[in-house]
């Protein structure tokens, strides 16, 4: 049949196209991509020449942990691509109600502190997995009360630990999220957290996957929205996507569909979306009824990004600094920031002698979902960012608002953590598994979704054999 393929994947964003590519190039699957977007990349969806020439626009606030040295650069070797990196951010900075200030003036530290500084970073670099999974279902606040006496370490690894979770308070995170995140930076760069950016934006983590899929023969189909993972007998058969409009608007249309089988299915979209596409009532699903509860009791533990791609006539950051910007409560947006200027590490992504700064305000699902709210943040945010970059409003030749709802997949807050978080095959479905920074694999954002993809595509190929 032309119309089977031995695995369909729903979502092309770097967990589902790094799946993808793995068993088309190792395994010769004849593997489909849909998405229901026009373009690839999910949340690391990337334009070029956006919104004018010679500008490159991620859709939201990107930093990869580790760059070269991260597991979705890892993801990318293992299909024959190399990433090309930008230099590391050499220090992050702090916004003290004033102005910006280092990490290392903001914690001061003495003597003593700094010598148990050392011996902090000696011990969470020899943790094992086991000393860290045992500190998934608590938080950092407990860790650091049972293993730093020293006030300055507190404050200083809690806001480390903001970095790494998008959440402003240590009672909130998990300790054993943190700790992995920082065990594997002192390992690898010897550093409590180091980040890069990819020359070519965040295309350049996604374009070489694509390439790899279709080289193999795989297909990938853009602006497909999926209606409905099929399965039948405790089977994935494959899914129903629309092939026709209906004449009436989208309000209330019923759209003419088709079936696309194959020997198994991969769900690459986050656990908030499961429900469109997978059949959650109780009473009719083929997933057992414990499942259903599960994600629906976690699917919104989220955090959410709103904030503003910013170009710039004129810089309002020094070009030649390699610094991420953060405050842990805004003045008046009052929430946890983020920037960066990304064409500082990029060259090639705004025209000579501009500028595009990264930006945004961390908030939790309700804020991010409900759009009145968004744009009463977005418009105290601008506040904040006047008082942060003086000059801003003149030298702006362009900005973009937009929101992401579920920015880094699930909140790694305790108990939502490691082998906590969805597994990568469904209970009672052989056949049907799940990819993404939604589900089992660590790391921060793209390397969580990398990290999955990998060990999802390996059970697959375990199974084949």
């Amino acid at each position: 049949m032309s119309n089977k393929y031995d695995t369909i994947i729903v979502g092309a964003g770097i967990a589902g196209l790094g799946a993808a590519a793995i068993l088309a190039r190792e395994a010769n699957q004849k593997v489909l991509v849909v998405d229901r977007f026009p373009d690839f990349g999910g949340r690391l969806m990337c334009y070029e020449n956006k919104p004018a020439d010679g500008w490159t626009v991620d859709i939201g606030l990107h930093f990869i942990e580790l760059g070269d040295k991260s597991a979705a650069h890892v993801l990318n070797q293992r299909v024959g691509k190399e990433v090309k990196w930008a230099p590391f951010s050499e220090t992050v900075e702090f916004w003290n109600g004033e102005h910006f200030v280092s990490l290392a003036d903001i914690v001061p530290m003495n003597k003593e502190d700094k010598a148990a500084f050392q011996a902090m970073m000696m011990d969470i670099a020899g943790m094992t997995d086991q000393d860290i999974e045992a500190w998934d279902n608590r938080s950092l606040e407990e860790w650091l009360h049972e293993n730093v006496p020293q006030q300055a370490l507190r404050e200083l690894f809690t806001d480390i630990g903001m970095i790494m979770t998008t959440i402003p308070e240590a009672i909130d995170m998990a300790a054993g999220e943190v700790l992995f995140i920082a065990r594997q930076n002192l390992l690898k760069a010897r550093q409590l957290l180091a980040a890069s950016y990819p020359e070519d934006g965040m295309r350049g983590l996604t374009q070489g996957l694509v390439d790899v899929i279709k080289e193999c023969g795989g297909e990938i189909r853009l602006g497909c929205e999926v209606q409905e993972i099929i399965i039948q007998d405790g089977l994935a058969k494959g899914i129903r996507t629309p092939v026709s409009e209906h004449l009436y608007e989208a309000e209330y249309q019923i759209l003419v569909t088709e079936d696309i089988l194959a020997d198994r299915v991969i769900c690459a979209l986050p656990i908030y979306k499961l429900d469109n596409i997978l059949d959650f009532n109780p009473k009719t699903s083929p997933l057992p009824g414990w499942w259903i509860k599960r994600i629906r009791d976690i699917q919104h533990e989220i955090t959410g990004l709103i904030g503003y791609m910013i170009g710039l006539k004129e810089p309002v950051i020094d070009p030649g600094k390699l610094s991420f910007f953060t405050a842990l409560k805004t003045t008046h947006a009052g929430m946890p920031f983020q920037a960066f200027p990304s064409s500082n590490f990029s060259s090639g992504i705004a025209p000579e002698g501009k500028q595009v700064l990264h930006t945004d305000i961390v908030v939790e699902h309700p804020e991010a979902s409900d759009k009145f709210e968004r744009e009463r943040l977005l418009n105290l945010m601008w506040k904040d960012l006047q008082e942060m970059f003086p000059g801003i409003d003149e030298k702006t030749e362009w900005k973009i608002p937009y929101y992401v709802d579920g920015c880094d997949g699930l909140a790694r807050k305790p108990g939502l953590v490691g082998n906590f978080k969805p597994a990568l095959k469904a209970p009672g479905v052989p056949n049907l598994f799940f990819a993404g920074d939604t589900y089992i694999g660590r790391g921060l954002a793209a390397n969580g979704a990398s990290t999955s993809a990998m060990l999802c595509a390996d059970m697959i190929l375990k199974e084949l054999g």
